[in-house]
Protein backbone atom coordinates (compact mmCIF):
# COMPACT_ATOMS: atom_id res chain seq x y z
CA UNK A 1 0.00 0.00 0.00
CA UNK A 2 2.94 2.29 0.99
CA UNK A 3 4.40 2.23 -2.62
CA UNK A 4 1.21 2.56 -4.26
CA UNK A 5 0.11 5.92 -2.26
CA UNK A 6 3.09 7.29 -2.79
CA UNK A 7 3.54 6.68 -6.25
CA UNK A 8 0.19 8.30 -6.87
CA UNK A 9 -0.24 11.12 -4.34
CA UNK A 10 2.91 12.32 -2.37
CA UNK A 11 4.26 15.60 -3.60
CA UNK A 12 6.24 18.12 -2.23
CA UNK A 13 5.11 21.84 -1.22
CA UNK A 14 7.42 24.37 -1.98
CA UNK A 15 5.69 27.66 -0.94
CA UNK A 16 6.84 29.38 2.34
CA UNK A 17 4.76 31.62 3.67
CA UNK A 18 6.45 35.31 5.11
CA UNK A 19 4.20 37.77 6.71
CA UNK A 20 4.21 40.75 4.29
CA UNK A 21 5.62 44.23 5.20
CA UNK A 22 2.85 45.25 2.80
CA UNK A 23 -0.72 46.86 4.47
CA UNK A 24 1.42 48.63 7.16
CA UNK A 25 -0.18 52.08 6.18
CA UNK A 26 -2.99 50.85 7.63
CA UNK A 27 -2.90 51.06 11.76
CA UNK A 28 -5.69 47.80 12.16
CA UNK A 29 -3.68 45.86 9.75
CA UNK A 30 -0.48 46.41 11.33
CA UNK A 31 -2.29 45.92 14.85
CA UNK A 32 -3.53 42.73 13.11
CA UNK A 33 0.19 41.52 12.15
CA UNK A 34 1.65 42.35 15.56
CA UNK A 35 -1.13 40.25 17.16
CA UNK A 36 0.03 36.95 14.79
CA UNK A 37 3.52 37.74 15.51
CA UNK A 38 2.45 37.68 19.51
CA UNK A 39 0.23 34.70 18.69
CA UNK A 40 -2.33 37.19 20.30
CA UNK A 41 -5.24 35.66 18.28
CA UNK A 42 -8.23 37.65 19.58
CA UNK A 43 -6.62 40.89 19.25
CA UNK A 44 -5.68 40.22 15.55
CA UNK A 45 -9.19 39.00 14.53
CA UNK A 46 -10.95 41.88 16.37
CA UNK A 47 -8.56 44.66 14.82
CA UNK A 48 -8.97 42.63 11.08
CA UNK A 49 -12.65 42.83 11.71
CA UNK A 50 -12.56 46.35 12.19
CA UNK A 51 -10.43 46.72 9.00
CA UNK A 52 -13.71 45.16 7.49
CA UNK A 53 -16.00 47.26 8.76
CA UNK A 54 -13.94 50.10 7.70
CA UNK A 55 -13.40 48.44 3.84
CA UNK A 56 -15.41 45.36 2.63
CA UNK A 57 -13.09 45.43 -0.27
CA UNK A 58 -10.16 45.64 2.42
CA UNK A 59 -8.23 42.42 0.17
CA UNK A 60 -5.50 42.25 2.99
CA UNK A 61 -7.48 42.06 5.93
CA UNK A 62 -9.45 39.00 4.65
CA UNK A 63 -6.00 37.70 3.48
CA UNK A 64 -4.43 38.08 7.16
CA UNK A 65 -7.91 36.64 8.77
CA UNK A 66 -7.22 33.86 6.91
CA UNK A 67 -3.68 33.78 8.31
CA UNK A 68 -4.62 33.89 11.60
CA UNK A 69 -7.26 31.23 11.09
CA UNK A 70 -4.55 28.82 9.80
CA UNK A 71 -2.39 29.32 12.81
CA UNK A 72 -4.84 28.72 15.28
CA UNK A 73 -5.41 25.36 13.33
CA UNK A 74 -2.00 24.73 13.07
CA UNK A 75 -1.62 24.83 16.88
CA UNK A 76 -4.29 22.92 18.13
CA UNK A 77 -2.58 19.57 18.78
CA UNK A 78 -5.89 18.11 18.17
CA UNK A 79 -5.94 17.01 14.70
CA UNK A 80 -10.14 16.22 14.07
CA UNK A 81 -10.72 19.71 15.75
CA UNK A 82 -8.98 22.03 13.26
CA UNK A 83 -11.91 21.68 10.67
CA UNK A 84 -13.78 25.01 11.70
CA UNK A 85 -11.11 26.98 11.92
CA UNK A 86 -9.85 25.37 8.37
CA UNK A 87 -13.21 26.52 7.33
CA UNK A 88 -12.91 30.25 8.37
CA UNK A 89 -9.24 30.00 6.85
CA UNK A 90 -10.41 29.46 3.28
CA UNK A 91 -13.01 31.54 3.45
CA UNK A 92 -11.09 34.37 4.27
CA UNK A 93 -8.25 33.54 1.67
CA UNK A 94 -10.62 32.65 -1.00
CA UNK A 95 -12.43 36.14 -0.24
CA UNK A 96 -8.95 38.34 -0.07
CA UNK A 97 -7.64 36.18 -3.30
CA UNK A 98 -11.17 37.23 -5.31
CA UNK A 99 -10.86 40.77 -4.23
CA UNK A 100 -6.45 40.91 -5.28
CA UNK A 101 -7.89 39.84 -8.92
CA UNK A 102 -10.68 42.20 -9.08
CA UNK A 103 -8.30 45.20 -7.93
CA UNK A 104 -5.71 43.86 -10.05
CA UNK A 105 -3.54 43.70 -7.36
CA UNK A 106 0.27 42.26 -7.48
CA UNK A 107 1.53 42.44 -3.98
CA UNK A 108 3.42 39.84 -1.74
CA UNK A 109 -0.17 39.01 -0.35
CA UNK A 110 -1.99 38.54 -3.42
CA UNK A 111 0.55 35.74 -4.42
CA UNK A 112 0.32 33.96 -0.72
CA UNK A 113 -3.86 34.00 -0.49
CA UNK A 114 -3.71 30.64 -2.78
CA UNK A 115 -0.24 29.89 -1.73
CA UNK A 116 -0.98 29.45 1.96
CA UNK A 117 -3.98 27.56 0.65
CA UNK A 118 -1.80 25.36 -1.18
CA UNK A 119 0.99 24.75 1.42
CA UNK A 120 -1.60 24.10 4.37
CA UNK A 121 -3.49 21.62 2.40
CA UNK A 122 -0.21 19.77 1.59
CA UNK A 123 1.06 19.62 4.86
CA UNK A 124 -2.77 18.21 6.28
CA UNK A 125 -2.70 15.75 2.45
CA UNK A 126 1.23 14.16 3.31
CA UNK A 127 0.59 13.79 7.18
CA UNK A 128 -2.82 11.75 6.27
CA UNK A 129 -0.85 9.84 3.60
CA UNK A 130 2.55 9.22 6.20
CA UNK A 131 -0.29 7.85 8.93
CA UNK A 132 -1.78 5.43 6.32
CA UNK A 133 0.79 4.12 4.61
CA UNK A 134 2.87 3.18 8.40
CA UNK A 135 6.10 6.37 7.71
CA UNK A 136 8.45 5.62 9.97
CA UNK A 137 8.81 9.55 10.47
CA UNK A 138 5.30 9.57 11.45
CA UNK A 139 4.55 9.81 15.92
CA UNK A 140 3.42 6.97 17.34
CA UNK A 141 0.06 6.39 17.46
CA UNK A 142 -2.45 3.13 18.53
CA UNK A 143 -4.23 3.55 15.21
CA UNK A 144 -2.68 5.35 12.36
CA UNK A 145 -5.63 4.85 10.09
CA UNK A 146 -7.86 7.09 12.68
CA UNK A 147 -4.92 9.93 12.44
CA UNK A 148 -4.75 9.37 8.63
CA UNK A 149 -8.51 10.06 8.29
CA UNK A 150 -8.46 13.19 10.95
CA UNK A 151 -6.00 14.96 8.31
CA UNK A 152 -7.43 14.18 5.14
CA UNK A 153 -10.81 15.02 6.62
CA UNK A 154 -9.12 18.87 7.26
CA UNK A 155 -7.65 18.44 3.63
CA UNK A 156 -11.04 18.10 2.08
CA UNK A 157 -12.06 21.00 3.94
CA UNK A 158 -8.89 23.19 2.78
CA UNK A 159 -9.27 22.36 -0.49
CA UNK A 160 -12.27 20.80 -1.37
CA UNK A 161 -11.24 20.81 -4.97
CA UNK A 162 -9.03 17.88 -4.57
CA UNK A 163 -9.93 14.74 -6.19
CA UNK A 164 -6.53 13.51 -4.55
CA UNK A 165 -7.35 13.79 -0.91
CA UNK A 166 -11.11 12.66 -1.75
CA UNK A 167 -9.40 9.35 -3.12
CA UNK A 168 -7.07 8.77 -0.53
CA UNK A 169 -9.57 9.25 2.10
CA UNK A 170 -12.06 7.14 0.48
CA UNK A 171 -9.16 4.61 0.79
CA UNK A 172 -8.18 4.76 3.96
CA UNK A 173 -11.77 4.73 5.38
CA UNK A 174 -12.28 1.66 3.75
CA UNK A 175 -8.69 0.00 5.16
CA UNK A 176 -10.17 1.34 8.44
CA UNK A 177 -13.17 -0.55 8.03
CA UNK A 178 -15.47 2.98 7.85
CA UNK A 179 -17.47 1.41 4.96
CA UNK A 180 -20.35 4.01 5.39
CA UNK A 181 -18.06 7.27 4.99
CA UNK A 182 -16.00 5.49 2.19
CA UNK A 183 -19.38 4.99 0.40
CA UNK A 184 -19.74 8.50 0.98
CA UNK A 185 -16.84 9.89 0.01
CA UNK A 186 -16.69 7.38 -3.36
CA UNK A 187 -19.98 8.91 -4.00
CA UNK A 188 -18.32 12.46 -4.22
CA UNK A 189 -15.40 11.73 -6.56
CA UNK A 190 -17.52 9.36 -9.43
CA UNK A 191 -19.59 12.73 -8.98
CA UNK A 192 -16.65 15.38 -9.24
CA UNK A 193 -15.03 13.46 -12.09
CA UNK A 194 -15.60 14.26 -15.50
CA UNK A 195 -15.09 11.01 -16.17
CA UNK A 196 -15.03 8.41 -13.25
CA UNK A 197 -12.56 5.34 -13.71
CA UNK A 198 -13.61 1.82 -14.11
CA UNK A 199 -12.13 1.53 -10.40
CA UNK A 200 -14.07 3.61 -8.73
CA UNK A 201 -17.24 2.21 -9.88
CA UNK A 202 -15.66 -1.03 -9.09
CA UNK A 203 -14.61 0.28 -5.61
CA UNK A 204 -18.32 1.69 -4.46
CA UNK A 205 -19.85 -1.04 -5.96
CA UNK A 206 -17.98 -3.07 -4.10
CA UNK A 207 -18.54 -1.48 -0.63
CA UNK A 208 -22.14 -1.24 -1.51
CA UNK A 209 -22.24 -5.16 -1.64
CA UNK A 210 -20.21 -5.32 1.79
CA UNK A 211 -22.81 -3.24 3.67
CA UNK A 212 -25.38 -4.98 1.97
CA UNK A 213 -26.97 -2.10 -0.07
CA UNK A 214 -27.34 -4.19 -3.04
CA UNK A 215 -30.02 -1.73 -5.07
CA UNK A 216 -27.21 1.10 -4.51
CA UNK A 217 -24.67 -1.38 -5.82
CA UNK A 218 -26.93 -2.71 -8.83
CA UNK A 219 -27.21 0.80 -9.74
CA UNK A 220 -23.85 1.90 -9.24
CA UNK A 221 -22.09 -0.66 -11.36
CA UNK A 222 -24.68 -0.67 -14.20
CA UNK A 223 -23.89 3.14 -14.55
CA UNK A 224 -19.84 1.71 -14.32
CA UNK A 225 -20.93 -0.79 -17.35
CA UNK A 226 -22.33 1.98 -19.08
CA UNK A 227 -18.90 3.28 -19.33
CA UNK A 228 -16.95 0.15 -19.04
CA UNK A 229 -18.58 -2.58 -20.60
CA UNK A 230 -15.86 -4.93 -21.17
CA UNK A 231 -14.68 -4.41 -17.48
CA UNK A 232 -14.71 -8.04 -16.25
CA UNK A 233 -14.93 -7.11 -12.37
CA UNK A 234 -17.32 -4.58 -12.83
CA UNK A 235 -19.96 -7.30 -14.52
CA UNK A 236 -18.79 -9.73 -12.22
CA UNK A 237 -19.66 -7.21 -9.34
CA UNK A 238 -23.33 -6.25 -11.24
CA UNK A 239 -24.03 -10.85 -10.81
CA UNK A 240 -23.35 -10.58 -7.03
CA UNK A 241 -25.49 -8.03 -6.63
CA UNK A 242 -28.56 -9.18 -9.38
CA UNK A 243 -27.79 -12.79 -7.04
CA UNK A 244 -28.14 -10.80 -3.50
CA UNK A 245 -31.50 -9.28 -4.93
CA UNK A 246 -32.65 -12.79 -5.70
CA UNK A 247 -32.13 -12.07 -9.32
CA UNK A 248 -30.39 -14.65 -10.25
CA UNK A 249 -31.35 -14.90 -13.89
CA UNK A 250 -30.21 -11.46 -14.53
CA UNK A 251 -27.45 -12.17 -13.25
CA UNK A 252 -26.62 -15.31 -15.74
CA UNK A 253 -28.22 -12.71 -18.59
CA UNK A 254 -25.24 -10.31 -17.73
CA UNK A 255 -22.46 -13.05 -17.97
CA UNK A 256 -23.25 -14.77 -21.09
CA UNK A 257 -23.61 -11.12 -22.71
CA UNK A 258 -19.94 -11.26 -22.47
CA UNK A 259 -19.70 -14.49 -23.27
CA UNK A 260 -21.44 -13.47 -26.66
CA UNK A 261 -19.01 -11.08 -27.01
CA UNK A 262 -15.73 -13.21 -26.04
CA UNK A 263 -16.37 -16.89 -26.16
CA UNK A 264 -12.76 -17.85 -25.44
CA UNK A 265 -12.14 -15.26 -22.31
CA UNK A 266 -11.63 -17.89 -19.38
CA UNK A 267 -12.65 -15.73 -16.63
CA UNK A 268 -15.90 -15.03 -18.08
CA UNK A 269 -16.62 -18.99 -18.30
CA UNK A 270 -15.09 -19.03 -14.46
CA UNK A 271 -17.63 -15.93 -13.76
CA UNK A 272 -20.70 -17.48 -15.08
CA UNK A 273 -19.85 -21.08 -13.78
CA UNK A 274 -18.98 -19.86 -10.25
CA UNK A 275 -22.58 -17.88 -9.77
CA UNK A 276 -24.26 -20.57 -11.81
CA UNK A 277 -23.16 -23.03 -9.04
CA UNK A 278 -23.86 -20.47 -5.91
CA UNK A 279 -27.82 -20.62 -6.84
CA UNK A 280 -27.27 -24.54 -7.27
CA UNK A 281 -25.88 -24.46 -3.63
CA UNK A 282 -28.48 -22.83 -2.53
CA UNK A 283 -30.74 -25.28 -3.43
CA UNK A 284 -28.90 -28.10 -1.76
CA UNK A 285 -28.29 -26.26 1.06
CA UNK A 286 -32.14 -26.34 1.45
CA UNK A 287 -32.14 -29.92 0.70
CA UNK A 288 -30.10 -30.96 3.11
CA UNK A 289 -31.88 -28.99 5.99
CA UNK A 290 -35.26 -31.14 4.59
CA UNK A 291 -33.19 -34.61 5.01
CA UNK A 292 -32.28 -33.41 8.71
CA UNK A 293 -35.96 -32.57 9.25
CA UNK A 294 -37.03 -36.22 7.53
CA UNK A 295 -34.58 -37.91 10.02
CA UNK A 296 -36.55 -35.96 12.60
CA UNK A 297 -39.90 -36.99 11.63
CA UNK A 298 -39.05 -40.40 10.90
CA UNK A 299 -37.90 -40.97 14.33
CA UNK A 300 -40.52 -39.32 16.14
CA UNK A 301 -42.64 -41.44 13.97
CA UNK A 302 -41.84 -44.74 15.90
CA UNK A 303 -43.92 -43.06 18.51
CA UNK A 304 -47.27 -41.73 16.66
CA UNK A 305 -50.48 -43.14 15.77
CA UNK A 306 -53.80 -42.20 14.14
CA UNK A 307 -54.07 -38.69 13.27
CA UNK A 308 -51.01 -37.80 14.60
CA UNK A 309 -48.87 -40.42 12.76
CA UNK A 310 -50.93 -39.93 9.19
CA UNK A 311 -50.05 -35.70 9.09
CA UNK A 312 -46.67 -37.10 10.02
CA UNK A 313 -46.16 -39.35 7.12
CA UNK A 314 -48.02 -36.63 4.62
CA UNK A 315 -45.58 -33.92 5.83
CA UNK A 316 -42.55 -36.68 5.04
CA UNK A 317 -44.01 -37.01 2.04
CA UNK A 318 -44.35 -33.44 1.10
CA UNK A 319 -40.81 -33.00 1.90
CA UNK A 320 -39.51 -35.37 -0.26
CA UNK A 321 -41.42 -34.67 -3.29
CA UNK A 322 -39.94 -31.51 -2.73
CA UNK A 323 -36.56 -32.88 -2.29
CA UNK A 324 -36.66 -34.39 -5.54
CA UNK A 325 -38.41 -31.58 -7.82
CA UNK A 326 -35.34 -29.01 -6.07
CA UNK A 327 -32.86 -32.51 -6.59
CA UNK A 328 -33.71 -31.70 -10.44
CA UNK A 329 -33.35 -28.11 -10.50
CA UNK A 330 -29.90 -28.40 -8.53
CA UNK A 331 -28.80 -31.18 -11.00
CA UNK A 332 -29.25 -29.09 -14.27
CA UNK A 333 -27.75 -26.27 -12.41
CA UNK A 334 -24.69 -28.16 -11.61
CA UNK A 335 -24.34 -29.80 -14.64
CA UNK A 336 -24.06 -26.03 -16.18
CA UNK A 337 -21.94 -24.65 -14.15
CA UNK A 338 -19.58 -28.17 -14.49
CA UNK A 339 -19.27 -27.19 -18.60
CA UNK A 340 -18.20 -24.02 -17.86
CA UNK A 341 -15.56 -24.45 -15.38
CA UNK A 342 -14.36 -27.46 -18.00
CA UNK A 343 -14.49 -24.75 -20.57
CA UNK A 344 -12.34 -22.56 -18.44
CA UNK A 345 -9.58 -25.08 -18.27
CA UNK A 346 -9.81 -26.52 -21.79
CA UNK A 347 -9.20 -22.41 -22.57
CA UNK A 348 -6.43 -22.37 -19.32
CA UNK A 349 -5.41 -25.85 -18.88
CA UNK A 350 -3.57 -23.66 -15.65
CA UNK A 351 -6.64 -22.04 -14.07
CA UNK A 352 -6.05 -23.80 -10.32
CA UNK A 353 -8.93 -22.04 -9.10
CA UNK A 354 -11.25 -23.53 -12.11
CA UNK A 355 -9.78 -26.41 -10.65
CA UNK A 356 -10.02 -26.03 -7.20
CA UNK A 357 -14.04 -25.08 -7.78
CA UNK A 358 -14.60 -28.08 -9.48
CA UNK A 359 -13.69 -30.45 -6.86
CA UNK A 360 -16.12 -28.03 -4.30
CA UNK A 361 -18.97 -29.18 -6.89
CA UNK A 362 -17.98 -32.89 -6.89
CA UNK A 363 -17.38 -32.91 -2.97
CA UNK A 364 -20.50 -31.22 -2.35
CA UNK A 365 -22.49 -33.79 -4.79
CA UNK A 366 -21.06 -36.46 -2.43
CA UNK A 367 -21.78 -34.79 0.21
CA UNK A 368 -25.97 -34.42 -0.94
CA UNK A 369 -25.94 -37.99 -1.61
CA UNK A 370 -24.85 -38.70 1.59
CA UNK A 371 -27.37 -37.31 3.10
CA UNK A 372 -29.72 -38.86 0.29
CA UNK A 373 -28.09 -42.33 1.79
CA UNK A 374 -28.93 -41.48 5.67
CA UNK A 375 -32.24 -40.81 4.76
CA UNK A 376 -33.00 -43.74 2.79
CA UNK A 377 -34.52 -46.60 4.76
CA UNK A 378 -33.55 -49.26 2.23
CA UNK A 379 -30.14 -50.78 2.87
CA UNK A 380 -29.45 -51.76 -0.69
CA UNK A 381 -30.63 -48.25 -1.90
CA UNK A 382 -28.59 -46.83 0.76
CA UNK A 383 -25.95 -49.14 -0.90
CA UNK A 384 -26.18 -47.71 -4.56
CA UNK A 385 -26.46 -44.31 -3.23
CA UNK A 386 -23.21 -44.40 -0.82
CA UNK A 387 -21.44 -45.94 -3.71
CA UNK A 388 -22.39 -42.83 -5.90
CA UNK A 389 -21.42 -40.67 -3.59
CA UNK A 390 -17.71 -42.18 -3.17
CA UNK A 391 -17.32 -41.84 -7.04
CA UNK A 392 -17.86 -37.77 -6.70
CA UNK A 393 -15.47 -38.14 -3.71
CA UNK A 394 -13.19 -39.39 -6.44
CA UNK A 395 -13.90 -37.13 -9.11
CA UNK A 396 -13.33 -34.16 -6.63
CA UNK A 397 -10.48 -35.96 -6.22
CA UNK A 398 -8.98 -35.53 -9.28
CA UNK A 399 -9.79 -32.14 -9.43
CA UNK A 400 -8.24 -30.73 -6.11
CA UNK A 401 -5.21 -32.96 -7.00
CA UNK A 402 -5.06 -31.16 -10.31
CA UNK A 403 -5.16 -27.79 -8.08
CA UNK A 404 -2.32 -28.43 -5.51
CA UNK A 405 -0.02 -29.64 -8.33
CA UNK A 406 -0.13 -26.22 -10.01
CA UNK A 407 -0.64 -24.20 -6.13
CA UNK A 408 1.82 -26.71 -4.23
CA UNK A 409 1.77 -23.97 -1.69
CA UNK A 410 -2.51 -23.43 -1.52
CA UNK A 411 -3.23 -24.82 1.83
CA UNK A 412 -6.66 -24.40 1.31
CA UNK A 413 -6.63 -26.70 -1.75
CA UNK A 414 -4.48 -29.45 0.51
CA UNK A 415 -6.86 -29.01 3.26
CA UNK A 416 -9.82 -30.00 0.35
CA UNK A 417 -8.01 -32.58 -0.48
CA UNK A 418 -7.23 -34.69 3.16
CA UNK A 419 -11.13 -34.32 3.74
CA UNK A 420 -11.73 -35.90 0.57
CA UNK A 421 -9.04 -38.37 0.99
CA UNK A 422 -10.10 -39.33 4.71
CA UNK A 423 -13.47 -40.17 3.33
CA UNK A 424 -11.83 -42.24 1.18
CA UNK A 425 -10.06 -44.21 3.87
CA UNK A 426 -6.84 -43.21 1.94
CA UNK A 427 -5.03 -42.69 5.49
CA UNK A 428 -1.67 -42.31 3.87
CA UNK A 429 -2.07 -39.70 1.44
CA UNK A 430 -4.82 -38.22 3.86
CA UNK A 431 -1.52 -37.68 6.59
CA UNK A 432 0.68 -36.04 3.87
CA UNK A 433 -2.36 -33.35 2.98
CA UNK A 434 -2.39 -32.92 6.18
CA UNK A 435 0.55 -31.85 6.42
CA UNK A 436 0.73 -30.12 3.63
CA UNK A 437 -2.12 -28.21 4.29
CA UNK A 438 -0.58 -27.35 7.86
CA UNK A 439 -2.99 -29.24 10.00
Amino acid sequence: MKKNFYKLLSFAVLATIVISCGGETNPLIKEAKDGIKAKNYDAALSSLDQAIVQDSANADAYYYKGKVYSEIALNNSIIADRKDSYSKMRENLVMANELYTSQGAKSLESVESQLLIDQIWGQEHNLGVKYATGDSTTSATGNPYDVAEDHLENAIIINPDSLLSYEVLAEVYRLNSNLDAATDIYEQVIEKKVKADAYDYDRLGGLYLQVEEYEAANTILKKGIEFYPDSVFLTQKLADSYMNLGENEESIKVIESLIAREPNNPQYHLVLGTQVYIMASEITDDISAKYDEIFNLEREQRNLSGAAKTANEEKLASLRNSIEEQSSRSEKLIDRAVEELLKVVEIDPNDANAYNTLGIIYQNKAAALFDKRNATADNDEAAKIDTQAKDNLREAMKYYEKATELRPNNQDYWRSLFQVYTSLGMNEKAEAAMEKAGM
